[in-house]
């Protein structure tokens, strides 16, 4: 989806972080479905967007990424904008954006006014990561405690070895699966579409 071209078993291992027979079975199972081609080389690539693997990844997105939302303890009226010029001038390291502003990145027709929340996507190759920027970026955001709560920003920590991240200016962006898993949190199935369109494209 990057556009690397084909990749051989061994990068896909360096990149995930899995082992040989994890990555020999999701290879396996992409091939299975006719998602994936293999090349002479030995090297590997997708036909065209995965999407029937795709859809077995978000009936499963919510137990595996452990997202962490956030709402303002204050009661006023959420500012997602505002965190988002905070975390243009704070930039934490191993941090993306996500979501929406992601979305603006990989589609330039990206069909979305205003920003709902403020996702962003956090680098933890060990599983736990610190979210001690939070408080730089808002002194009032509390940890949601309720399901019903409305976060003005959703950590989602990113538990593969390499984080993938591109670059725009001086600002990351999440990859583009990282950013459809956001879209389809928010309900952006739309949005989501389109930019699975222009990935296929």
């Amino acid at each position: 989806l990057l556009k690397t071209g084909p990749l051989s078993r061994r990068r896909l291992q360096a990149e995930s972080g899995a082992t040989y027979p994890t990555v020999a079975r999701a290879l396996r199972k992409l091939e299975e479905s006719g998602e994936l081609e293999r090349l002479p080389s030995r090297r590997v690539r997708l036909r065209s967007f995965p999407r029937k693997t795709w859809r077995e990844m978000l009936s499963l997105s919510g137990s595996l990424r452990r997202s962490v939302a956030y709402v303002d303890a204050t009661g006023r009226a959420p500012d997602p904008s505002a965190l988002l010029k905070r975390f243009g001038a704070l930039k934490p390291p191993g941090v993306a954006l996500g979501g929406v502003p992601a979305g603006r990145h990989w589609d330039r027709s990206f069909d979305l006014n205003g920003l709902p929340r403020l996702d962003l996507v956090v680098h933890a190759p060990r599983g736990s990561f610190d979210a001690g920027f939070v408080r730089q970026l808002d002194s009032a955001l509390r940890v949601s405690t309720s399901p019903s709560d409305e976060p003005v920003l959703v950590l989602h920590p990113l538990p593969r070895a390499e984080a993938l991240f591109a670059w725009e200016g001086a600002l990351p962006y999440a990859d583009p699966v990282e950013t459809l898993l956001d879209l389809d949190e928010l309900r952006l199935t739309a949005q989501a579409e389109q930019l699975i369109e222009r990935l296929s494209r």
